[in-house]
């Protein structure tokens, strides 16, 4: 066990909860003040030969976790080995990892945002951490905070998933490169459809835990509504999660959705998110602000038509030629749950959503055009062929090099 899991097991064996909890950002502080202090002692080159390594919470089941293991995969599909650090463990990270002694790498790769990369390093040690690193890190609105810029400094080079999230880091102490998020289209294809409800089915996705105003699905509803009214021809499928920790906004989104309308609230296995999807006629995402959009991402692979906000991270592979856009203008940051505040997202114009849709109820070839486009631009610029392309030269090499000697 590290000294660090020590200390957290002594922590929780000590003091009772109320106290952890009044002491918690304070230990959380220090934690990232020791990494910081550290983590710049850094050595920047490991010896000749050495291979690749990814860190990230592979136990767990956020979006950042999800974000490590497409890395991993990605690699492995095109032959070349790595190894997964998993620092995650009980939902967060696991303090009872560390690096016994300094470990060497071509590239550590980071798939963890400022905060958990700081405990990540704390935890296995800053100064055995040798090689240079990579900060792959996720940000939704149109400015990092300004913490991140100067944490920045931990890592040799940040990957951003978007030209979006890479530009709201302007200014970090690293330079930043735009690195997206790979898929496999082999994972799409032979996908049986969700049996069908209506003649024009709808779905949109999303997870209490991401922010319900950022996600936006009350214009979802509003939109649909502008669209078919009570129409039961028309069925709109919200599905989403968590939402038992926000059961207030839960109650008010099916409160507030018409009879053809179906929110479910549920954990899916992934097989059967996907087959929903792919039953569905159109996806829709009339989000104020993503990092990158993989949901959508996926609906184009799926071939299932996408209409989504013009904005931000999806702009780096949705447009007119594959997908509705929505115009949109930017209004102030309302989030109730709190968990964006300040700056400006987008406001999407319901009334052209509502059109959108109306089109694409009507139009069955406009349909089947942009399902093919949209799988075709998903091949074309996030296969991980592609994905490999916008890795740093140096990283090419030793992945190539690894491979070799495999």
């Amino acid at each position: 066990m590290s000294g660090l899991g020590g200390l957290q097991a002594l922590w929780r064996r000590l003091l009772p909860k109320s106290a952890r909890e009044f002491a918690g950002p304070a230990v959380a502080a220090a934690t990232r003040s020791y990494s910081r202090l550290n983590a710049r002692r850094r050595t920047h080159a490991a010896p000749a030969g050495q291979g690749l390594k990814v860190v990230g919470l592979f136990s767990t089941t956020s979006g950042i976790a999800a974000s490590a293991k497409l890395c991993v995969r990605a690699f492995e599909a095109l032959g070349v080995p790595v190894e997964k650090v998993d620092v995650g463990g009980g939902g967060g990270l696991d303090f009872s990892r560390n690096l016994p002694r300094p470990t060497a790498a071509a590239a550590w790769i980071f798939h963890l945002n400022p905060a958990e990369l700081l405990a990540a390093l704390a935890l296995l040690g800053p100064r055995r951490v040798v090689g240079p690193r990579y900060g792959f890190w996720a940000w939704e609105l149109p400015k990092a905070p300004a913490t991140w810029l100067k944490d920045a400094a931990v890592v040799d080079e940040i990957w951003a998933p978007s030209r979006y999230t890479a530009q709201s880091l302007e200014g970090a102490a690293a330079p930043v490169r735009v690195v997206p998020h790979p898929l496999f289209l082999e994972d799409y294809a032979g996908v049986e459809p969700a049996p069908r409800r209506a003649p024009f089915q709808a779905v949109s996705l999303f997870d209490f835990n991401s922010s319900l105003a950022r996600k936006n699905p009350d214009g979802v509803i509003e939109a649909f509504r502008r669209a078919f009214g009570d129409d039961p021809a028309c069925e709109l499928t919200i599905k989403t999660q968590n939402g038992a920790r926000f059961p207030e906004l839960l109650e008010r989104l099916r409160a507030g959705a018409p009879a053809n309308v179906r929110v479910v609230d549920e954990v899916w296995p992934y097989a059967e998110v996907q087959r929903l999807i792919a039953g569905a006629d159109v996806l829709i995402s009339l989000h104020r602000g993503e990092g990158f959009g993989l949901t959508p991402a996926e609906a184009m692979a799926l071939g299932t038509p996408v209409l989504a906000t013009a904005f931000s991270g999806v702009l780096d592979f949705l447009d007119e030629t594959c997908a509705v856009m929505v115009p949109y203008s930017l209004t102030p940051v309302d989030d109730p749950q709190g968990i964006y505040r300040g700056q400006n997202w987008a406001d999407p114009d319901i009334d052209a959503a509502a059109e959108g849709l109306r089109r694409l109820r009507g139009d069955a070839w406009l349909r089947t055009t942009l399902g093919d486009a949209g799988r075709k631009r998903v091949e074309e610029r996030l296969s991980p062929a592609a994905w490999f392309a916008t890795l740093p030269p140096a990283v090419q090499a030793a992945a190539l090099a690894a491979k070799a000697a495999a």
